[in-house]
């Protein structure tokens, strides 16, 4: 990580919320079954068993939007006023105890299981997890690559039984087919954390503890962005990919503010397969684009079919806007260029930080804080020649420190007990 020299224009952008869930129980003396009942009445939590939503559903179509009055300027000022908070880079704002980081982590392996290493931002929030957890000592962060199948699940949480001392599952993971060996990893007395699956106020079955991320913020914040710049008239392809319950969320809140403000309009969906993605996709968005002339606005639910929606623009030849969520080097560059009309940003080293403070809090049997900032940003061409311009930097060496700064790796040394 690159030494920011000057960060400016500091701002409240926190946004995503997650919930904590206590240990449980085990044969313990006295005093130990008593600090643990204290410490669970502290955080107000139980282990869930409560069913997410599978990633058969998928999104729907939103039908023409029945005529409704022209949107008002209240209404438009609110909304540009809620898109505001997220325009600047965000502060670290975790309300947490300090903790002995390294004491923790001293001669412990941690399991870091993703979804699929195919994906960009999942590759770089492993990369980020792995060197977080290397700076506050674990002897070692067990993250091989991941195909994303159960198959590679139940051999991970196999190895991890043998080796770890907690296992983090971090993305659009289905716990289903893996429901024996969590819990056999349970009964070897082996915590699993689930990260990045479901939604804020959620809780992820059979694990100990969820750390949902508000997916459906972004999904907000990408209908409030086209209803602002076209006055509430907005006609919408979303691509969405259909192997992604992550996908699914990104939707939900956008069709919830789409259909709320919209005044006329409507939202089509073309769900496209992982295999799709960069083989065949920017086919079926450029057959959709011909068919449909009215349409100002694609939205793009999953940052790995960003390309292809480019693609397909460039193809067609049409002044389409091109609006999505992502935290890769493809969607930074996409918004940096003018390709994208706005992205919400994602910080994927942001995220394995946060995931790393709660696997040490669950470690060290430390009071979970009741939220876990894992914040995005509205980020435009201008925005980010805008940090360029105002921020100094020893070398550049993503997107993310131009957007998100380092003040949130600060914080979280400070937390561990590491100094700045």
């Amino acid at each position: 990580m690159n030494t920011v020299k000057k960060i400016t224009a500091l701002t409240l952008a926190a946004a995503v919320a997650a919930s904590a869930f206590v240990m449980s129980a085990c044969n313990k003396d006295t005093k130990e079954e008593e600090k643990e009942a204290q410490s669970s009445a502290e955080t107000s939590v139980e282990k869930s068993e409560v069913s997410v939503e599978e990633s058969s559903e998928q999104p729907e179509d939103i039908s023409a939007i029945t005529a409704k009055p022209e949107i008002t300027k209240e209404q438009l000022s609110s909304i540009d006023n809620f898109i505001a908070q997220y325009k600047t880079i965000p502060e670290f704002t975790l309300n947490a105890e300090t903790i002995d980081a390294k004491a923790i982590a001293k001669d412990k392996k941690i399991s870091f299981i993703p979804d699929n290493s195919n994906n960009i931002f999942t590759s770089l929030v492993t990369d980020q997890f792995i060197n977080a957890g290397k700076t506050v000592g674990f002897k070692e962060v067990i993250a091989d690559e991941s195909d994303g199948t159960p198959a590679y699940y139940n051999s991970a949480l196999e190895k991890a039984i043998k080796e770890s001392e907690l296992i983090v599952m971090y993305g659009d993971i289905n716990k289903d087919p893996l429901a024996t060996n969590i819990e056999l990893t349970q009964a070897n007395g082996k915590r699993v954390l689930s990260a990045g699956y479901v939604g804020e106020g959620m809780k992820d079955h059979y694990v100990d503890y969820t750390i949902p991320i508000d997916y459906q913020l972004a999904g907000k914040l990408l209908a409030d962005w086209a209803i602002s710049q076209n006055k509430g008239k907005v006609n919408t392809l979303a691509i969405n990919n259909s192997d992604s319950t992550v996908s699914t969320s990104v939707y939900k809140g956008f069709s919830a503010e789409f259909t709320n403000y919209v005044t006329e309009g409507y939202c089509t969906v073309l769900s496209g397969s992982s295999i799709e993605t960069g083989n065949g996709l920017a086919a079926k968005i450029k057959q959709a684009l011909e068919k449909d002339a009215n349409l100002n606005y694609i939205v793009v639910l999953d940052e790995t079919m960003i390309n292809d929606a480019v693609s397909a623009v460039d193809q067609s030849g049409k002044s389409i806007k091109i609006i999505s969520t992502g935290g890769g080097t493809s969607a930074f560059t996409s918004a940096q260029n003018g390709k994208l009309d706005m992205l919400v940003a994602q910080s994927y080293e942001w995220t394995a930080y946060a995931m790393l403070d709660y696997s040490l809090r669950v470690l060290g049997e430390e009071k979970l804080p009741d939220i876990q900032s894992v914040p995005v940003r509205v980020v435009t061409k201008e925005s980010i020649a805008n940090d360029l311009e105002n921020t100094e930097y020893e070398e550049i060496d993503g997107f993310y420190e131009i957007c998100f700064g380092a003040n949130f790796i600060t914080g979280y040394r400070k937390l561990w007990g590491l100094g700045e």
